[in-house]
């Protein structure tokens, strides 16, 4: 088949606006190459922007032309007829998609993985998505890539609106409430909702969440009202109008990256810029002549099944084979663009297209249940643990093993004491003038000993749990814990990270504590290099970096030496130079640890590494005699290398977070350490 016939084949009849298919091959390439190649194209994801203002648009116009011409005689004919044609519309694709991803998770992740797939199929079968990974956010949350889902959060978004929208349009229709008026006034309080959850810091809740989302919808389905009703907005300046609004949208992608306050006022830029694109109408120059282009209405079209298959086949990829290897990154990453489009062209034409154009009442009924199904067979992945025994699954029963050992120490309460001030709601830190509840620590350990032991850090810190936990019960002593990632609480000092106040509080309530409770010592954990980087840190403004790092942390021990407390200053474990290594033992029938540990860094890589950080907590502790620097080399790494793994386990949760099997190993080293605090009478009794 020529490519023209290919562009022809999909063509659909009758009368619509090709260029609204250009604008959305726009929105779907961006975040195509967004995923693809963030760095390139870090402000890719406002595609999905776009899509939202489009949606808007053409679903109140589907709408209010059957309110208004009254095609059907009730409400309930109304909707059923509108739920009919989006799950004709929507639901094709996306069942060859899950399936897809169900049938080869069987055959080639592991147990751990699998699970994590279920439960995305499952909240993407329910249209839940967004809620699911809003709910996950978080310091340990799995990385964006092992989410083979994670795109659908922004259909279960549009879900969400489709199952809103239609009652509260028809009851403004049937109060004579001006339409015009009642979508502004949602779309004012959306946005203003959208823009005080980001500046409060909930960037999170304002990404994933419906109702902070609404005005972007809202926004084109104003200007579906208007279309609809013949409102001349800017009629003389059309010309105008699209050239603005493509400028708008190139203006979000140059200018918005993934560290931006988004969506916040950022949501402007393509938001705006679209409804410009769609109101200057299809007679322009740009929107008859560049987004009417046929291989670009081509892509319009097919960008639904696009959208679903290209995250998804890159995630598996990925969580298979690794991305470590940047030849072959470069190379999988073109081949899955292509695999994707082909994939997309052959879902719309042999599948969505002609199952949408059937009239057949029981087609619906029948996506319905095809979905359905597949959401409780998701789930039965995710309670059954990911079936870990299956049947012709290409992953090896050592493998298994070894990938089971990559966990995190947790305990029933550690979750308290990690990341505390994401419990405290805005109205609690306005009334309290506090970034930390109450209760910003956990007990650990011996939790009823009157013998205590502070000790508190970034994720680094909570990584060593396991051992802090051992050391507590062996000793019957009480470990006060807390941690928040990427967090340096020391006095005076601000950390350019997340929560930086609630970091700063956290320094101020430790050695508060220290002061009321006199522990017999404090234990500070951090990741100390990544501390010292430009930027990182600063006190006072001026001083910044390693001079930051030596000053702030002499402030710090000098207020436990004159509390007549020691400390101790563990050093950061060894940082792996990848990912934990799990695709070159994914298909091993004997996988070993001679050869994960090949990739591993080496000792002198360590030593380099930390170099700098442990010259200035050796010299800055040295000037207090109370205070004293633990190693821990010697236990994570041999004269050669720090390995990955050791008797078949995973020493790391990730590249440089320890595991359960690796916090352990610093076990007796702390437990030396802590003895010979005590041995020599430092410590308080």
């Amino acid at each position: 088949m020529a490519i023209r016939d290919v562009f022809n084949a999909v063509r659909p009849k009758g009368f619509y606006r090709p260029d609204v298919d250009g604008v959305r091959a726009l929105a779907v390439l961006a975040v195509v190459a967004y995923h693809y190649s963030p760095a390139n194209f870090p402000g890719g994801f406002i595609g999905v922007d776009v899509f939202f203002v489009i949606s808007g648009y053409l679903i109140t116009g589907i709408l209010l032309k059957a309110i208004e011409n009254n095609e059907f005689s009730t409400f309930r004919e109304l909707l059923a007829d509108f739920y009919q044609r989006r799950i004709r519309r929507i639901f094709p694709s996306l069942i060859l998609v899950l399936i897809a991803c169900l049938v080869i998770g069987w055959l080639v992740l592991f147990s751990s993985e699998y699970e994590r797939l279920g439960k995305y199929v499952a909240a993407g079968a329910g249209y839940v998505e967004n809620f699911t990974l809003w709910s996950e956010a978080g310091y340990f949350d799995h990385a964006s890539i092992d989410k083979t889902l994670l795109h659908l959060w922004s259909l279960s978004v549009e879900e969400q609106f489709y199952i809103a929208w239609p009652l509260l349009l028809w009851l403004i229709t049937r109060r004579r409430w001006s339409l015009l008026m009642s979508i502004g006034l949602i779309a004012a309080l959306t946005f203003v909702l959208n823009v005080s959850l980001v500046l409060s810091g909930h960037i999170t809740h304002a990404f994933y969440s419906p109702l902070s989302r609404t005005w972007e919808l809202m926004v084109g389905a104003w200007l579906a009202a208007g279309h609809r009703h013949g409102v001349p907005w800017l009629d003389k300046w059309r010309p105008a109008q699209s050239w603005a609004g493509i400028a708008l949208i190139i203006a979000a992608l140059a200018l918005i990256e993934p560290t931006s306050a988004f969506p916040g006022f950022w949501a402007l830029l393509p938001v705006l810029g679209t409804a410009l694109i769609v109101n200057a109408g299809s007679s322009t120059f740009l929107n008859r002549r560049v987004l009417s282009w046929r291989p670009a209405v081509w892509v319009g079209l097919i960008s639904y099944p696009l959208y679903l298959w290209h995250w998804a086949l890159l995630s598996l990829v990925v969580i298979v084979f690794g991305d470590s290897n940047p030849t072959f990154r470069h190379a999988s990453r073109l081949v899955l663009v292509v695999v994707s489009i082909l994939l997309a062209w052959l879902t719309y034409r042999y599948f969505e297209d002609p199952i949408r154009r059937s009239r057949r009442g029981y087609t619906a009924l029948s996506l319905t249940v095809a979905v359905a199904a597949l959401g409780v067979a998701g789930l039965a992945v995710y309670t059954a643990s990911g079936l870990p025994d299956r049947p012709a699954s290409f992953v090896s029963v050592r493998a298994e093993q070894y990938v089971k050992s990559m966990q995190m120490g947790t305990l029933a309460n550690s979750g308290d004491c990690f990341n505390p001030q994401t419990k405290m709601t805005l109205l609690q830190r306005q009334r309290h003038d506090a970034y930390l509840p109450d209760k910003w620590y956990c007990d650990i350990g011996d939790i009823h000993s009157r013998t205590l032991v502070l000790a508190y850090g970034d994720s680094h810190a909570r990584a060593m749990i396991p051992t802090l936990d051992k050391y507590g019960k062996a000793t019957n002593t009480r470990i006060v814990f807390s941690s928040i990632g990427s967090c340096l609480p020391l006095t005076n000092v601000t950390v350019h990270t997340d929560y930086p106040d609630a970091c700063r509080e956290l320094s101020e309530k430790a050695t508060r504590m220290a002061s009321d409770m006199r522990p017999k010592a404090v234990v500070l954990i951090e990741a100390w290099a990544s501390y010292i980087g430009a930027g990182k840190i600063h006190v006072q403004r001026s001083i910044t970096g390693a001079q930051a790092l030596r000053t702030t942390l002499g402030e710090t021990l000098a207020i436990y030496q004159a509390l007549d407390i020691p400390v101790v200053l563990m050093q950061d474990n060894p940082h792996q130079r990848t990912s934990v290594p799990k695709a070159s033992i994914r298909f091993a029938v004997n996988p070993s640890d001679q050869r994960l540990n090949s990739g591993a860094v080496t000792r002198l890589g360590y030593v380099r590494q930390q170099a700098e950080a442990d010259s200035i907590l050796k010299s800055v502790a040295a000037r207090y005699p109370l205070s004293s620097v633990l190693e821990v080399g010697n236990a994570l790494c041999n004269e050669d290398i720090c390995p990955w793994a050791m008797q078949h386990e995973f020493l790391y949760y990730d590249s440089d977070h320890l595991s359960a099997a690796g916090a352990l190993l610093v076990y007796p080293a702390f437990v030396a350490h802590m003895n010979a605090i005590s041995n020599s009478g430092l410590a308080r009794k």
